[in-house]
């Protein structure tokens, strides 16, 4: 069929069907209605979009943010300060009369010896054996004492001690030794531990030559 026949079929379908009624007032209002609800509907949908993706884009921003921002780091912790004080050493140097000891802190000697009291001090002490400041002392428990020695219960190896603490801070141990009441002083700038000071006591013998102060 050529292009002239089609608008020859055209148009007598137009004539048979007949004049097209005239559109009344009431259809031309319904079809702005629809017009305008779907108007509506297309921007109530767009706009919908725009605040789902500016949403999205928000939440990445704050990702992002997040991401880029350094955690805080924790003030530092200072670590605890060690223990002032000195080691416990064996000692190999010449013994004194009244008391033999197998430990001292590293770094004294024994400065010497009364019958009375054996005095073990840094090698550069020359304060004299009367003079018990910042030393390590041993001597027997006065003859003149009577009852229980002052402290808490420790034991010194096989026997019973016990440990006070002076006014001034002197250690003081009194132990039995089974023949002797022994009393050790450690002074406090020394730095030794209680435990330190009952270790040292327990290398302590007593010789015939100690005597016990009177007093």
């Amino acid at each position: 069929m050529t292009d002239a026949d089609a608008r020859e079929l055209m148009d007598r379908l137009h004539r048979l069907g007949g004049a097209e009624p005239e559109p009344t007032d009431e259809t031309v209002r319904r079809d702005l209605a629809r017009g305008r609800g779907a108007s509506r509907r297309r921007a109530l949908r767009v706009g919908t979009a725009g605040l789902t993706l500016a949403a999205v884009a928000g939440v990445g921003v704050a990702i992002a943010v997040s991401a880029d921002r350094t955690p805080a780091t924790p003030p530092p912790v200072a670590a605890p300060s060690p223990d002032v004080g000195v080691e416990l050493v064996a000692y190999t140097g010449a013994q004194q009369p009244g008391f033999v000891v197998a430990k001292v802190p590293a770094g004294f000697v024994l400065e010497g010896a009364t019958p009375y009291n054996l005095n073990v001090a840094r090698a550069d002490d020359h304060s004299g054996l009367d003079v018990f400041e910042d030393k390590l002392v041993v001597m027997l428990e006065s003859s003149s004492v009577t009852g229980e020695p002052e402290g808490a219960p420790v034991a010194v190896g096989t026997h019973d001690g016990w440990l006070r603490t002076t006014e001034d801070g002197a250690q003081v141990l009194t132990y039995d030794d089974g023949e002797h009441r022994v009393v050790v002083q450690a002074w406090e700038t020394l730095g030794l531990s209680d435990q330190q000071v009952v270790e040292f006591a327990e290398g302590v013998t007593v010789t015939d030559e100690a005597q016990a102060g009177v007093g």
